[in-house]
């Protein structure tokens, strides 16, 4: 019985939350008709749920104030919740005493770029182009950052910036990080002062999920820290900052950082540094000003000793972070069991079907242990393949799918991913830069979140089949432009219905845009049967036509069909 209770309530807060996802019932206008909007990005950014915006807007904005005292009563409550809020992170993360919680910027790319300012590993840029300071660091004296085969840009470029030398490790046959390839870089640098390894948790583009207690152990048994990005990773997986395995005593975490906007219900949080209170050695914060500083006078200034008062400089993002105290609560309450029952379930299935698709190729190894994260590209019947705004355009019009198309800001990764050698990644290069983002290589990224119904599940998997059979068809019903790399249909742009410019205050009054198209789950059946027809309709293109107009660098490079009749107008 109490077996029975336990998943009953476990269906019923998946049931709440699939119910309460702002939008998730929306109808939007395509080229192709109105479309029910399926939401498929969540890696790039969750949503916001109903029951969480209400409690912040009827209980928590009535009470605010800046938290910057306690002395009256709303400051002394917004304080409580924002304490609150780290607290819950705090102990989601398994942190302890000497665990340090800092809301920092956007996502992990705020939070990166603070604890580099906080470890002084960067100078600023115009400075350095004056006077050469990094040049006068001797090369043993550089620190060194150790880096994965599949790091978000937010782990990777502001690394490149700083004054570190920066490694990358190679991928293993299994698609995670070669720790081989780490062990043998580790004792190459072992004299460098200051060892740092920052990797993804797992990656964005293929969920490949990092062996972060492995990796840990062998970071600190060579002297080094141990960072983590668990940007795609931290809304499925637990996080664990102290010891994960008592028989690996070295496995815990120096720092991770972390994107609580991806999770549901976190639109507009603020990024996450988590971090070991030792490394906060800093003797002047990272962003000096108001917040920071125990007193002023005339001529003297002292900061703060707390790191999370020094560190967060200003008044701080005060809602944000409650809701991402929120988020956290949310996902400790359904709990990771059961999230990575739901997405392997669906990843499985999907995964099982598109295996049997000809047109559809799955990018990472499939066998490996990974989150529901699927990227992938589509060849059509010329032997090229489709370019990925394309089928993201495709999707959207024919189905109302939301998806992502490009390297998902991961553009070395995808370079290995796609097979491009050095020689040819500086010729795109050259084609990119001189006006052509069109040809750059990429691929759709889509998800399965834990609490989509098995109904909008076997929809994205049908509808990604049905483009990948027969996609290419409707090839002529669209433009390309090279400068931008969209496709966007002949008849135009269907325009977003919202618009800032339509709220108007005339007569002392607030009058803005109401009333919205919605509709169920129901209509999902209805669209697969007018997209196939659509699909089937289509006669299709000459795939065999070579666009004219185009130059002999860029007709070199092109991977993708393009039709003469695609070619966007200047």
């Amino acid at each position: 019985m109490e077996h029975h209770d336990e998943a009953e309530q476990r269906e019923a807060l998946l049931r709440l939350i699939r119910e309460s996802v702002i939008g998730d019932d929306q109808v939007m206008q395509t080229p192709y008709g109105a479309r029910r909007v399926t939401y498929a990005d969540y890696t790039a950014s969750g949503r916001a749920l109903t029951f969480l915006e209400d409690f912040l807007r009827d209980q928590v904005l009535p009470g605010y104030a800046n938290t910057h005292t306690e002395s009256s009563g709303t400051g002394l409550q917004t304080t409580r919740l924002r304490d609150d809020a780290r607290a819950i992170i705090h102990a989601a993360v398994g942190g302890d005493d000497d665990t340090v919680v800092l809301f920092a910027g956007s996502g992990c790319t705020g939070a990166i770029a603070k604890l580099i300012g906080v470890l002084g590993l960067r100078i600023p840029s115009v400075l350095d182009d004056l006077h050469d300071l990094s040049g006068h660091i001797p090369p043993s004296q550089r620190p060194v950052v150790f880096v994965g085969p599949y790091e978000h840009h937010s782990n990777e470029i502001p690394w490149r910036e700083s004054i570190a030398d920066v490694v990358v490790i190679r991928q293993d046959a299994d698609g995670g990080v070669d720790q081989a390839d780490l062990r043998e870089q580790l004792e190459k640098h072992a004299e460098r002062p200051l060892k740092i390894g920052t990797f993804s948790a797992a990656s964005n583009v293929t969920g490949i999920v990092s062996d972060t207690a492995g990796i840990s152990t062998l970071l600190h048994e060579h002297g080094a820290l141990s960072f983590w990005d668990f940007a795609a990773a931290a809304p499925y997986v637990d996080i664990e900052m102290g010891v994960v395995d008592p028989a690996r005593p070295l496995s815990y975490k120096d720092a991770i950082f972390l994107s609580p906007h991806k999770f549901i219900g976190g639109p507009q949080t603020p990024g996450v540094l988590v971090a070991r209170r030792e490394l906060f050695a800093n003797r002047v914060p990272d962003v000096p000003g108001g917040g920071t500083v125990a007193y002023v006078n005339d001529d003297d200034h002292r900061y703060l000793d707390d790191p999370t008062h020094r560190e967060e400089g200003g008044t701080p993002a005060i809602i944000e972070s409650v809701r991402a105290g929120l988020v956290f609560q949310l996902k400790q309450a359904v709990g990771t069991t059961t999230i990575r029952e739901q997405e392997d379930r669906h990843l499985a299935r999907a995964v099982a079907a598109w295996q049997d698709e000809p047109g559809i190729e799955l990018l990472g190894n499939l066998d490996a242990k990974r989150l529901s994260i699927v990227s992938f590209v589509l060849r059509s019947p010329s032997g090229r393949y489709l370019h990925h705004n394309y089928v993201v355009a495709l999707l959207n019009d024919l189905f109302g799918i939301q998806s992502r198309g490009g390297c998902s800001c991961a553009g070395p990764y995808g370079h290995r991913l796609l097979g491009i050698d050095l020689a040819r990644s500086h010729e795109f290069e050259r084609e990119i830069t001189g006006g052509c983002e069109g040809i750059k290589p990429g691929w759709v990224r889509i998800n399965f979140n834990y609490f989509v119904s098995d109904t909008v599940a076997d929809y994205l998997v049908e509808a990604v089949r049905l483009v990948a059979r027969d996609g290419w068809r409707l090839l002529a019903d669209y433009r390309f432009d090279t400068a931008t790399g969209m496709w966007r249909h002949r008849d135009g742009v269907v325009l977003p219905p919202l618009s800032l410019h339509d709220i108007s205050y005339a007569g002392g009054r607030a009058s803005m845009p109401t009333g919205r198209a919605t509709g169920g789950e129901g209509l999902l059946a209805e669209h697969l049967r007018d997209g196939a027809a659509i699909l089937a309709a289509a006669s299709g293109p000459d795939l065999s036509e070579h666009p004219a107009s185009l130059s002999a660098d860029f007709e070199h490079l092109r991977w993708f069909d393009l039709p003469r009749a695609c070619i966007a107008e200047g």
